[in-house]
């Protein structure tokens, strides 16, 4: 299938609705967003986050109040979603339950005036793509959730769009199930090159399939960076809790050198090496994941472990140190001591893996 992926660029973009006092209540901020031709980008965030009528404007079904979007050098503010080059792939499916496969495949394109012949050949390709080949006389009500997916998948690839959205398309199969599919989209992206735009506000699903992640909060973007980065510098607290689990422990900054520092803190001494633009005497928050956090027997820093719960992979404790609740997580707990509750043990903390904020 012939992909023509376009780069999507949005510059001072808002969306605002009246409150009916005739002041404006903003969905969305003066956002500026940049996405490759060919990335796959996620937008993720809390419920009410703005993240869904972002992705409704770049489709064309919400008006843009302020701001302008490009895709590729053309700007598409005032182009109506049937002229936009994208298409959508929604939470519900969308699937007309009336239609066969080969139908529900197909509709778009007979919508466009497409040859008979042509339609015939792209919902062949779109359909073996999708792994469907042989469903195309059944109807939704005869698929699995999963096989439904597929089929919105194959009705949105057949239309060769520069573009493809994803509104939270995985939220109504089951937990095995979504983790399949999402694995499938990202292997699909990268096979044949399109630029994607999903919207999420599963953190996991959002690591595991983005080149990059834009976090929103409150209508506006907290962070624009890889998985990495935003999960291991975090730019600021809301993205550090909303991204996995953190601990916030605060301090001072007591020392710099090469770029680290030392932080004073009610659990001791906390060494990072990451303490650029930092001064002495700075108040900060140091953010320490779990996993950087290692319990060991008690020597000098007495905490008190006050859960302990095996969860498989991974053994999670909570400790109580110096009137600070600290998570922990230990990733080899077949090899590692278990600590029960009412344990008296020392915390090591990872240097490189403490972000200050």
């Amino acid at each position: 299938m012939a992909m023509n992926a376009k780069s999507v660029t949005m510059r001072g973009v808002s969306k605002s609705f009246s409150n009916g006092k005739g002041e404006p209540v903003y969905a969305v901020s003066n956002i500026n967003i940049h996405v490759e031709a060919g990335q796959f980008v996620t937008l993720l965030g809390p419920s009410g986050c703005g993240k869904t009528t972002t992705l409704r404007m770049i489709a064309g079904f919400e008006s843009i109040t302020e701001g302008e979007l490009f895709f590729d050098n053309e700007k598409v503010n005032h182009v109506p979603p049937n002229k936009r080059d994208c298409t959508m792939v929604f939470q519900s499916y969308a699937l007309f339950p009336h239609l066969s496969v080969f139908d529900n495949v197909a509709y778009g394109l007979k919508i466009k005036g497409t040859p008979r012949s042509d339609i015939i050949a792209k919902v062949r390709d779109a359909l073996a793509l999708m792994d469907l080949t042989g469903y195309e006389s059944r109807m939704p009500s005869q698929l699995s959730g999963g096989q439904q997916q597929r089929v919105a998948l194959a009705r949105a690839l057949v239309m060769e769009p520069g573009i493809l959205l994803f509104d939270e398309p995985l939220s109504n199969l089951d937990a095995k199930l979504r983790l399949v599919m999402r694995d499938e989209i990202r292997r699909l992206q990268q096979r044949i090159g399109i630029t994607a735009i999903y919207v999420t506000h599963d953190q996991a699903e959002a690591m595991s399939i983005s080149d990059r992640i834009i976090v929103m909060n409150k209508g506006k973007i907290e962070q624009v960076g890889t998985p990495q980065e935003i999960y291991q510098r975090p730019a600021t607290r809301f993205v550090a809790d909303f991204i996995g689990a953190a601990n916030f422990v605060e301090g001072t900054v007591v020392e710099i050198s090469d770029g680290g520092a030392i932080i004073e803190t009610p659990v001791g001494a906390i060494r990072t090496e990451n303490a650029a633009g930092y001064k002495p005497r700075e108040r900060v928050t140091a953010v320490l994941r779990p996993e950087a956090v290692r319990l060991v027997p008690k020597s000098t820093n007495v905490a008190v472990v006050t859960k302990s719960v095996f969860v498989g992979q991974v053994q999670e404790y909570e400790v109580e140190l110096a009137g600070c609740t600290l998570r922990v997580t230990d990733h080899n707990p077949m090899e590692n001591p278990v600590y029960q509750v009412g344990s008296t043990v020392s915390i090591e903390i990872s240097e490189r893996s403490v972000h200050i904020i």
